[in-house]
C-alpha cells in the first residue's frame, strides 16, 4: 500500500472519531495532539480545507515532539496543494522508473546517504550515491525540467523521515544538476542538518 493511501485512510479513521469529547459541530477539540490532528481531518473530509490547515499547523507548532506532528507536515502540503488547485496524482505516477535520483551529501553523512537511497529504491526511485567533501550543509532537493512532481515526493518523503529540517525545499536546478550530477533528473544534497526522526518509514 503506498504512502499516501495509508496517509488518506489513516485520516478517514481518524475523521470518524475515537471517543474524544466533541464540540456542538461534532468536531474533536484541539487539546492534545491527537484530539487537534482529529480535528483537523474532520475539517479537511469536510470541505473546511482553511480551518484544516490551522489545525495540522497546530499539531506542528504546539506539539512538535509528537509523532503525529511528521503526518500533519504531510497533510499541510496535501492541504495547501488542494487549496492551490493543483490535481493530485498517484503515487505509482510521480516516480518513473526512469527517474534518475543522485543522493549527494558530504563524507560525515554517508550512513544517511545510504539509508535515503534504499528508502528511495523502495518507492521506484533509481538512485545513485555520491560522497563529496565540498558538498553544502543543508539539506535541499533540485530537479531538472519535466521532473518537480518527483523532486516534490522526495521532498515529502524526506520530511517525514527527517525529523530535522521540518520541511525540506525543493527548486529547479538544471544548471547545477548539470554541473554536480550530470545526467540525473533529480540533485538531493543530504547536509549535515538531516536527523532522522526515529522510525525511518
Amino acid at each position: 500500500m503506498n504512502r499516501r493511501l495509508k496517509f488518506s485512510l489513516f485520516l478517514i479513521v481518524l475523521a470518524c472519531g475515537g471517543g474524544e469529547p466533541l464540540d456542538s459541530e461534532g468536531l474533536a477539540s484541539n487539546e492534545t495532539a491527537f484530539e487537534q490532528f482529529t480535528r483537523a481531518s474532520q475539517l479537511y473530509y469536510r470541505g473546511r480545507l482553511t480551518a484544516a490547515l490551522e489545525e495540522f499547523n497546530g499539531v506542528i507548532y504546539r506539539y512538535p515532539d509528537s509523532p503525529l506532528a511528521s503526518d500533519a507536515r504531510l497533510a499541510v502540503r496535501r492541504v495547501e496543494s488542494d487549496l492551490a488547485g493543483e490535481v493530485q496524482e498517484p503515487i505509482s505516477d510521480l516516480i518513473s522508473f526512469s527517474s534518475r535520483v543522485a543522493i549527494v551529501g558530504r563524507p560525515g553523512v554517508v550512513s544517511a546517504v545510504h539509508e535515503v537511497s534504499s528508502s528511495l529504491r523502495s518507492i521506484g526511485a533509481g538512485v545513485t550515491e555520491i560522497i563529496d567533501e565540498q558538498a553544502p550543509a543543508l539539506t535541499v532537493v533540485f530537479y531538472g525540467q519535466g521532473f518537480a512532481s518527483e523532486a516534490s515526493l522526495i521532498a515529502d518523503s524526506l520530511g517525514i523521515w527527517l525529523s530535522h529540517p521540518e520541511n525540506i525545499a525543493f527548486r529547479p536546478g538544471d544548471e547545477l544538476i548539470s554541473a554536480v550530477a550530470d545526467g540525473f533528473d533529480v540533485l538531493v544534497i543530504l547536509g549535515s542538518d538531516a536527523v532522522f526522526a526515529s522510525t525511518l518509514r
